[in-house]
């Protein structure tokens, strides 16, 4: 069964997985950024292009992409193990597919920052000016693509969130961004503790603590510098800055009344406003 790492992009998906890439490991094995086959947490992508190609799916057009989903994620449960998938896609039906159900799902954690940061984040990643990142942000028909054809369908910052939200059909696990930089310990064992009750995964403060030590956004970023990392993106680096509030300073007052306007309702809701 499927536990989703799902988050709008640039809201801490690749830190929560590295943080679970580094829990999961054995003892004494060095940790890297880059995904080997021999690593004990497996995190896949989705929809990958090896499962798009699997099944002959023509994914330069999505709605056949959206028409296997259910047929895909069906393949990853082949092998009747959990397993943890990544996805920036918004928990939606289009036509009659749905995204996923609880005929392959189990849970997921899905990921929440203050929409006027991953403005920022978003428009380096991607390689937008602010202005035209925020046209993309608000709205319902934004993608996410490769230079070629589009993986998922984003919609607004607020459709992902609500989407998300409102799912029902298994416990979804919300965690905010800032909370996992300002109370790291406590966030992340709230995380251990749902997977803990979802898969039994094990409970083990010092490896908590350890885990978060080699995944601080420094380390990250270091590792980056001397290895690489497949998912940089536009921008010079993935791991940019990993910090929070840094939109007071990079967008305009015009910009920002903008971003709170349009999602006033939800940035409420998560204490943002």
């Amino acid at each position: 069964m499927i536990i989703w790492l799902a988050s709008y992009p640039k809201s801490g998906n690749t830190w929560l997985r590295m943080f679970l890439k580094s829990y999961y490991q054995k003892s004494k094995s060095e940790f890297k950024l880059q995904d080997t086959i021999h690593d004990d947490f497996q995190s896949k992508g989705f929809p990958s292009i090896s499962i798009l190609k699997h099944f002959n799916v023509d994914y330069y057009k999505f709605s056949e992409i959206v028409k296997n989903w259910e047929l895909m994620q069906d393949y990853i449960n082949l092998n009747n193990r959990i397993n943890f998938v990544k996805t920036h896609n918004s928990m939606c039906t289009i036509g009659p597919y749905k995204f996923t159900t609880n005929k392959n799902t189990v849970g997921g954690i899905y990921l929440v920052r203050d929409p006027r940061d991953v403005l920022v984040s978003y428009s380096h990643h991607v390689g937008l000016n602010y202005e035209t990142a925020f046209v993309h942000m608000s709205s319902s028909d934004n993608y996410e693509s490769t230079e070629t054809h589009k993986i998922s369908l984003l919609g607004s910052w607020a459709d992902h969130y609500n989407s998300w939200k409102n799912y029902k059909s298994s416990k979804i696990l919300i965690i905010k961004y800032e909370d996992m930089v300002s109370n790291e310990f406590n966030t992340f064992l709230k995380i251990i503790n749902y997977l803990h009750h979802i898969d039994g995964a094990e409970k083990n403060e010092d490896k908590l603590k350890e885990s978060l030590k080699k995944t601080k956004f420094e380390e990250l970023q270091k590792m980056e510098k001397k290895q690489g990392f497949i998912e940089k993106g536009k921008s010079e680096l993935f791991f940019r800055k990993g910090k929070t509030g840094s939109w007071k300073d990079e967008l305009s007052v015009d910009l920002i009344k903008k971003v709170e306007k349009v999602f006033y309702k939800e940035m409420v809701e998560l204490g943002y406003l």
